[in-house]
């Protein structure tokens, strides 16, 4: 989990010939079938019982909706007990929050979801827990038990040189990450904050604790895990350790569910993420993420080929087969409509990119009605606006962003052809009936400086994208023995005129 997104960007760049007159670059496939996945932060997503926190009951009511955008599968963020909004840091791994509901509820939403042909995918938090799990209550007390070594204890004179350091990193604005407990004497290892001491992954019974919790949830039928905080099972020194961790981790849970669906949340430079697909065989790209709104924003064309192509040429690297997890926000990040200067047209170019590109698309919910939200945390987590209820009753927080005076609501969306919700509809739609576009190999083709155009091949298909990241209409020369079979736009005499931050698809025949 990250709470820096926005001020702290790492970008490390590996050297290679940019675009002489067509650029080229494969994308390992993606092991397994096409998929988009819709991020769902229950809390904020639909209310059932009227006490203004969203919960499972309301989640199933919307299934429907989320199967009719086009979605294959729903990623939740954490629903077991938490003291904390976001539930994060873990009290019982195999419960659900009160204010979320039962777990009969969860077993009826598993089920709901299977009979849609859906796949669940469940935030699973185990780099740490929090600081009221019964393990670290056990774990601090100062008489000998079992559970002693569940967390990372040091003597305070052992890790002072650290304390001292007060460093941030890319993903946490933490600067303490040794905090005092037992007799003053003692600090833990909480990487995040002292709410959420790390586990000691050193101890293989925590493995075991680890493995069994994912057993019981594999069995209750849930269909994959997201990995929170993936890199810091141990410090970045011990990078080797981590990964080896995922692959028993990965093995293990393939050992219950050979289909098991695996995604890491990983900050770090694609050199790095390529070095980890073999424990984690899908790994959010948030090098992509930040580079879709600098192109649109800048119209850079040549710096995002050039981030792309880097990203990969790392994963090309890797001796393990790669699932590139795409995505425009998430729950970490401001919404990618203020960081597109609440701008709809170049909101919707960035859901039209997105959707055109290889890999496995994530789509952050409210996205596809364009929610606006900036940090702190809790802005970018405003509840969904549906338009049948007013959310400045909802009881955990006060909207700011997402009002109905500045987001069209979902009812009204759907009544409007142009709408943004209308948008990603179309364009999710298109991708599932293109497989070529979540698959195929993706080469950037010559174009004007605002336009940026790429092929994508699998077999005998071959897609011609064009994005016109631009201010002003650009002339494309339509390319002999192509036809247009996605795109609004004027064709005069073999030229098509792209209007600003809009997209065209042409298929080779």
């Amino acid at each position: 989990m990250t709470d820096c997104y926005q001020n702290k960007c790492l970008l490390l760049l590996l050297p290679f010939l940019l675009f002489l007159s067509t650029c080229s670059m494969q994308a390992p496939e993606p092991v397994d079938k096409i998929e988009i996945v819709y991020e769902v932060f229950v809390q904020s997503f639909r209310d059932s019982n009227g006490d203004g926190i969203g919960d499972l009951q309301g989640l199933i009511s919307k299934l429907d909706y989320i199967r009719d955008l086009g979605a294959t599968a729903v990623w939740m963020m954490p629903v077991h007990p938490s003291p904390s909004y976001h539930k994060y840091d873990v009290t019982d791994y195999y419960s659900i929050h009160s204010d979320y509901g039962t777990m009969d509820d969860m077993d009826q939403l598993i089920a709901e979801l299977h009979r849609r042909d859906m796949k669940l995918i469940l935030d699973f938090v185990v780099n740490h827990t929090s600081s009221l799990h019964p393990w670290f209550i056990k774990s601090s007390s100062l008489n000998s038990n079992q559970y002693q070594d569940y967390y990372v204890w040091r003597d305070h004179t052992a890790v002072q040189d650290e304390i001292n350091k007060k460093t941030t990193t890319f993903d946490s604005d933490n600067i303490t990450q040794w905090h005092a407990a037992r007799d003053d004497q003692q600090r833990y290892y909480g990487f995040f904050w002292k709410g959420m001491p790390d586990l000691n992954f050193d101890n293989q019974q925590v493995r075991e604790e680890i493995y069994k919790i994912g057993k019981f949830w594999i069995e209750k039928g849930v269909d994959g895990f997201r990995l929170d905080a993936a890199k810091h099972i141990y410090p970045d020194d011990r990078l080797d350790d981590t990964r080896a961790y995922w692959e028993e981790f990965t093995s293990t849970m393939k050992s219950f569910k050979p289909d098991i669906k695996i995604i890491g949340e990983v900050w770090s430079d694609p050199q790095t993420l390529a070095t980890m697909f073999k424990g984690l065989p899908s790994l959010f790209n948030f090098e992509l993420t930040k580079s879709i709104p600098k192109l649109i924003n800048d119209g850079d064309v040549q710096g995002f080929i050039h981030s792309y192509l880097s990203i990969q040429s790392a994963y090309e690297g890797s001796a393990h087969p790669v699932e590139d997890a795409i995505l425009l926000s998430n729950h970490d990040m401001n919404r990618i409509r203020s960081t597109l200067q609440n701008d709809i047209n170049k909101s919707k170019l960035a859901g039209s990119i997105l959707l055109t590109l290889p890999g496995t698309v994530y789509i952050y919910y409210g996205e596809e009605i364009g929610m606006l939200g900036m940090k702190p945390d809790p802005n970018i987590r405003e509840p969904f606006l549906w338009g049948d209820e007013n959310f400045a009753d909802t009881s955990w927080m006060q909207p700011v962003y997402s009002l109905n005076n500045a987001v069209d609501p979902l009812s009204v969306q759907m009544k409007i052809p142009g709408s943004i919700y209308q948008h990603y509809k179309k364009w999710i739609a298109f991708r599932k009936e293109h497989p070529v576009l979540s698959t195929g190999k993706l080469a950037f083709e010559k174009s004007d400086s605002n336009v940026l155009t790429y092929s994508i091949t699998k077999e005998n298909e071959k897609l011609l994208v064009i994005h016109n990241v631009g201010t002003s209409t650009a002339n494309y020369s339509l390319p002999a023995k192509t036809k247009i079979i996605s795109g609004d736009n004027e064709v005069n005499d073999g030229i098509i005129k792209l209007l600003p931050y809009t997209s065209m698809i042409l298929k080779y025949e």
